[in-house]
């Protein structure tokens, strides 16, 4: 059947496409493993404003405040700055008891809203973006602020990693925060970066404003920030020693809700940059990130249809021989085949579940985090057997929103817990 050649010919280019990232990625880990962990030398200590927006955080904003305050910086170089986003409980009282902190006060215009807000107000050469349920160890900004010693770069972001993860669905994350921060430092030696996440990066002030700051449209700001920059002709890095810890998603509504704006505001920010796509003047946003990014959502949304039409084309089968054969007064049990006969696709299959583990085991030694022992493995095989599987439907229902331009229940969005 012609379907069936279609399936198989997909099924095959979506596990060719699989096996070519995840080879890419580890050639990339195999020639710049001694530089991962390593920062450029040190020429100066510009100043910094850090930069929390924040909305109803009134029991989460004095912890991160004190985390802020902690910095190995010398603390006339760092203003910390809270925007208060029209919250309606008592974040604004509750910040300004700090001192040396400079609490502003909006009305609700979101998150993005909020960090050009601050940033007109902003003393530092460098500005920085911190989610007021951040955690980042004191000497993070020590290991960021070297990589603004390279040439045109106007963006650092940090190591994100989970805090406390008790839960199942918090578990999971703090799997996948780790496996995020591995690629994202191995696309940096692509300059590939394409996302400066909003618990811990610093930008350039004067880079900021000159590219007219960040998207209030955007659902994910910190995905279009970072392509603007990339448009602008300037550069993206990544400081994997200097560590953040954010809170998860504690309940799975919540997740999917947190991964739908994921994904819708990168299907934002690629329709808005889509004309960059193969054009050598924009560098690697348009000849490697924009490509990158679209290739990754047809092999999610394939793996999906094809995983789909196989299982239904099983189950109908299955169906229909055990309806065949009771009508014969056969017992179709004594007649199941389970004999499993190797295949090209059944090879294929198995080298991109042996790449993926090596992935995984290669991350967790190079980012240096520990799952646990025997819980930790349990946790990892659920992750690769069904988390990851939960994207594509995540996916699916995203492309519909952002298709019929559904963005009901982000309007005032302003955290990144919600």
């Amino acid at each position: 059947m012609a379907v069936d050649l279609a399936v198989d010919v997909a099924y095959l280019a979506f596990a060719f496409a699989s096996l070519y990232f995840i080879i890419m990625f580890l050639m990339l880990f195999a020639r710049n493993r001694k530089s991962i962990r390593l920062l450029p030398p040190l020429s100066a200590l510009p100043s910094i404003t850090l930069i929390v927006p924040a909305f109803n955080e009134e029991r989460t904003i004095s912890k991160t405040l004190r985390y802020l305050q902690n910095f190995d910086y010398p603390k006339e170089k760092l203003e910390i700055m809270v925007v208060d986003d029209g919250s309606k409980d008592k974040t604004f009282e509750v910040a300004s008891r700090f001192r040396n902190v400079v609490v502003l006060k909006k009305s609700n215009g979101g998150k993005a809203s909020a960090l050009n807000y601050g940033l007109k107000f902003a003393k530092g050469e460098l500005v920085g973006c911190v989610d007021s349920d951040s955690s980042p160890k004191s000497d993070a900004l020590l290991k960021m602020v070297p990589f603004f010693s390279q040439e045109n770069v106007a963006a650092v972001t940090s190591s994100i990693f989970v805090s406390d993860a008790k839960k199942l669905i918090e578990r999971l994350q703090r799997i996948e925060y780790i496996m995020i921060v591995w690629g994202r430092k191995l696309l940096e030696y692509l300059d590939g970066v394409y996302c400066t996440p909003g618990p811990l990066s610093l930008y350039r002030a004067d880079a900021l404003k000159k590219v007219g700051g960040f998207d209030e449209q955007n659902l994910t700001e910190d995905i279009e920030i970072a392509w603007k920059l990339l448009h602008g002709g300037y550069k993206v890095r990544m400081a994997s020693q200097a560590e953040v810890y954010t809170t998860p998603q504690n309940s799975f509504g919540k997740w999917w809700k947190q991964r739908l704006r994921w994904n819708i505001g990168g299907m934002q920010t690629t329709a808005k940059y889509r004309r960059d796509l193969f054009r050598r003047g924009f560098g690697s946003l348009g000849m490697f990130i924009i490509p990158f990014f679209s290739l990754s959502y047809f092999i999610s949304m394939s793996g999906f249809f094809i995983f789909g039409y196989v299982l239904l084309k099983w189950l109908w089968n299955f169906i229909a021989f055990g309806i065949g054969a009771l009508s014969l007064g056969i017992n179709p049990v004594n007649h199941i085949d389970v004999l499993l006969l190797p295949d090209v696709f059944t090879v294929f299959g198995l080298l991109v579940l042996a790449a993926s583990l090596v992935w995984v085991v290669i991350s967790l030694k190079t980012v240096g985090k520990d799952l646990g022992g025997l819980n930790g493995l349990v946790d990892l095989a659920l992750y690769l057997s069904v988390y990851i599987t939960i994207f594509p439907f995540n996916l699916l229902q995203a492309s519909w929103r952002f298709i019929t331009k559904d963005y009901s229940g982000w309007r005032e969005f302003t955290t990144v817990r919600t």
